[in-house]
């Protein structure tokens, strides 16, 4: 059964929210108000009844319910959260069982007037037993491989929303790639805090779940060679996007094709290769999305020399970002466990790649694998992310 926390979690946030915007446009006692109040009061009643505990926190633009991220409401609320941030110096509030109705008073005044210094002295003066306020973590004390895997966790579960919505032959909302956006940037914020991150969350694998988890790790690994490029966070995070996305139009192939344990036959080949187009037209679709990561699930294939597919004309000018896409992509395959091979180790991985420069990858791509490679696992000097400098083709 599905766990209906986070749901319930967002309602009693938007119950916050909706208490805030009625209580800055009403005085205290109006009804309105008043009405507004009594909402909360139950929602967090009819929470706390089952589970005990509700604790949000606002980590940057993250809203995190009980530890997990609401990637929705982190859009939604983005301002509020801010404002509760740096100007009431408020970064978390938890709620226990048994919240009183001047409890929900007190709540209130906080979030529309600030505290007055420190949250948890504020709290005291208040005489609060049942909601606690937090200052705001700096992002040094900030667990970041915690948040990240929340993240990467988070990203799955958005992915696969897009990939029921896609089977199920429903447009895609705007908003389901929102949803990954705000997974993505999270995951690139605490990569930038902490590269090693990089190899520690492209270790996770799923073997049932292979497309899924494969795309996260493209998108986590692509950022990691972005780094030792020097690239800007803007253009990191369109990267991270279009690795999110660079398989999307696998979701129109076959699952038996997919998943079938031998050598694909020739025309089980020719459908997945045309996973690259149906991919691109996909994205193409979208209202108001940025081009890059449509060009990235086109291109992703073609190779260097432009020998892969789809095929194109000659000359073609193949985007820097699907070139960088294509290692992050072929080092995941080659290295992840699937129905038709073993994992293939690191090491071997990094041959094949080396041998293959010129060919399938951007020769100064193959270096800056390597320097990210030798830099998270201890072989370079630690500026090594910060200079700027028929095995693989089901991958």
């Amino acid at each position: 059964m599905a766990d209906s926390r986070p749901e319930q979690a967002s309602h009693v946030f938007g119950c916050l929210h909706g208490l805030v915007r009625t209580a800055a446009l009403y005085p205290a006692m109006h009804a309105l108000t008043v009405k507004a109040k009594q909402t909360l009061h139950d929602a967090l009643t009819a929470y706390l009844s089952t589970h005990g505990r509700l604790v949000y926190r606002f980590l940057g633009d993250v809203l995190v319910a009980d530890d997990r991220i609401l990637p929705r409401e982190s859009l939604l609320y983005r301002r509020f959260v801010a404002v509760c941030q740096n100007e009431w110096q408020i970064g978390s509030i938890s709620f226990i069982a048994g919240v009183e109705p001047r409890e929900v008073d007190a709540l209130l005044e906080a979030v529309t007037a600030g505290v007055g210094g420190e949250p948890a002295s504020w709290t005291l003066r208040k005489g609060l037993s049942h909601v606690l306020l937090g200052p705001p973590v700096q992002p040094e004390q900030q667990s970041g491989e915690t948040t990240a895997k929340r993240a990467y966790y988070g990203s799955i579960d958005a992915l696969r929303d897009i990939q029921a919505t896609v089977r199920a032959r429903s447009p895609l909302a705007v908003e389901q790639l929102g949803t990954l956006r705000v997974f993505s940037s999270t995951l690139l914020e605490q990569i930038l805090q902490s590269p090693a991150l990089v190899l520690r969350l492209a270790s996770i694998k799923s073997y049932d779940e292979y497309t899924l988890y494969h795309s996260v790790n493209v998108a986590v690994i692509s950022i990691g060679l972005g780094l030792v490029i020097g690239l800007p966070e803007t253009l990191l995070r369109e990267i991270a996007m279009a690795g999110m996305l660079h398989d999307v139009g696998k979701i129109a192939i076959p699952l038996e094709i997919l998943r079938k344990p031998g050598p694909l036959d020739e025309e089980e080949w020719q459908i997945m290769r045309r996973h690259p187009v149906l991919g691109a037209d996909l994205l193409s679709r979208l209202p108001g999305s940025n081009r890059l990561p449509m060009i990235v699930a086109f291109e992703h294939h073609l190779r260097f020399d432009l020998r892969g597919y789809p095929s194109v004309a000659t000359g073609w000018a193949q985007h820097p970002v699907s070139r960088l896409a294509c290692v992050a992509d072929v080092f995941d395959a080659m290295s992840s466990r699937r129905a038709y091979k073993k994992a293939i180790p690191n090491t071997d991985v990094r041959g094949f790649v080396r041998d293959e420069a010129g060919r399938t990858f951007d020769p100064r791509l193959v270096c800056v694998l390597d320097l990210m490679l030798g830099q998270l696992e201890g072989e370079t000097p630690e500026e090594g992310l910060h200079e700027k400098s028929d095995r693989v083709s089901r991958a």
